[in-house]
């Protein structure tokens, strides 16, 4: 190995080890996911100092990871810009839309322009709240409206005052016009964390939106069995001619599909309808679930986290205990060790680099580490992907299918084929 390599390799090794030393300092365990009910300043926990980790990747994977674009807060999604093919918005969770136009002569810098600014309205209160979703109306070349999923309240008086909404907002001339939000669906929450938020259309005016179980350590209301619950859950939304179609000629302005989760911060679909769910655990373990969309499920939590039964007290199993005919297992499970703390769902891959594609990639929180979850012989496996450094908040598609690796302190990477390393 040359020594420049090996240098390289080892400071990584020491910042890793620096930032897992700092996080287990703190107390943090299920870090995007795990307040005591109401008590997110408890002694103990405290949030680690966001500070940029540059994303680094060992050549050996035939990936790169590269600088793509900063922020001035956390970004959390991007959207293919519906008017321009060499630009993608960028969602913050400042409540800050950015449009990110690519130049086409490589030698000059990209362009940034702000879309629209929700700051004023959503509520920065706790690390985990904010505008956190967006989706494009399957109608947007006519009604220009798009759906977003954000924290409401900004008082920060009171956990309590954390619901999330589900609103919509009419572009103006590539405008967000705020006059022209409204709310159309609010979720009363207990507590600031565990908010969910992504909102994925799935065809025929109908879309996926993800909440979290309400908060609070082993969700204290019971949220996660309770079926009648909107509280961590899957919900399946029908929004047609700017207004929500209320089901079934009831006055429930949306359907539950899929409960029993406790905080699915990303969820994305394959190719054959498949929802994949990538839910944050609380004491032991991180999992990865996938269902058909239509096919309603109880994901066990909080009776079950990953292939385990639940118990307060006698916290993390070696072992795996029996399957419960009540419940959907997880196809893959890791556990929260000495590095891993928060699983970040992705994307099933379509597109991007070739080693990635015909998976599900998501990541850790607090390690860096990638993984993609593939089909093996019949089976699905977890196959690692590498450990990037950085602390990753979620994943995005750029301007040419790069994926996006968005970093908490605010700066995004991109992760690609490593074409330099190919023999001449």
């Amino acid at each position: 190995m040359h020594t420049s390599k090996k240098n390289t390799i080892e400071m990584k090794n020491l910042r890793i080890f620096l930032l897992v030393f700092i996080l287990l300092t703190y107390g943090l365990s299920g870090c995007l996911g795990d307040d005591e009910q109401e008590q997110e300043d408890e002694p103990g926990f405290v949030w680690p100092e966001q500070v940029e980790i540059d994303c680094s990747i060992a050549n050996h994977t035939g990936l790169v990871c590269e600088y793509y674009a900063a922020m001035n807060s956390t970004p959390v999604l991007t959207l293919d810009d519906p008017d321009n093919n060499d630009a993608i918005w960028i969602l913050n969770l400042d409540g800050q839309i950015t449009r990110w136009t690519q130049n086409e002569e490589q030698e000059l810098p990209s362009q940034t322009s702000l879309v629209g600014d929700l700051s004023g309205i959503v509520s920065r209160c706790h690390y985990e709240q904010g505008l956190l979703g967006m989706e494009f109306d399957e109608d947007y070349q006519n009604t220009g409206r798009v759906l977003l999923v954000y924290n409401e309240n900004n008082s920060c008086e009171s956990a309590k005052d954390s619901n999330v909404v589900l609103a919509h907002a009419k572009i103006i001339d590539g405008q967000m016009d705020l006059d022209s939000l409204e709310v159309l669906i609010e979720v009363n929450k207990s507590n600031r964390n565990h908010n969910g938020g992504n909102i994925v259309s799935v065809g025929n005016n109908q879309y996926a939106w993800s909440i979290g179980d309400g908060g609070g350590s082993f969700d204290p209301h019971g949220h996660g069995q309770n079926s009648t619950s909107l509280l961590g859950t899957i919900q399946l939304v029908h929004y047609e001619n700017e207004s929500i179609v209320l089901v079934n000629g009831t006055d429930d302005p949306s359907y539950t599909l899929h409960y029993g989760l406790r905080n699915p911060w990303r969820i994305d679909f394959d190719p054959n309808g498949n929802l994949w769910i990538a839910d944050v655990g609380q004491l032991c373990f991180e999992e990865v679930n996938v269902v058909p969309l239509m096919q309603s499920s109880n994901f066990g939590w909080s009776e079950r986290e990953g292939f385990h039964d639940v118990d307060e007290d006698k916290g993390c199993y070696e072992n795996r205990s029996e399957p419960n005919s009540e419940f959907t297992d997880p196809i893959i499970q890791y556990s929260n060790n000495v590095t891993h703390c928060s699983i970040i769902g992705g994307f099933w891959m379509d597109w991007g680099p070739e080693l990635l594609r015909d998976g599900f990639v998501y990541g850790d929180f607090c390690s860096g580490q990638i993984w993609s979850a593939k089909n093996i012989d019949g089976n699905w496996t977890a196959v690692e992907v590498g450990n990037v450094g950085t602390m990753i908040v979620g994943f995005g598609k750029g301007v040419n299918n790069e994926l996006l690796i968005f970093s908490w302190a605010g700066s995004i990477y991109q992760l690609n084929e490593n074409h330099s390393s190919e023999s001449p």
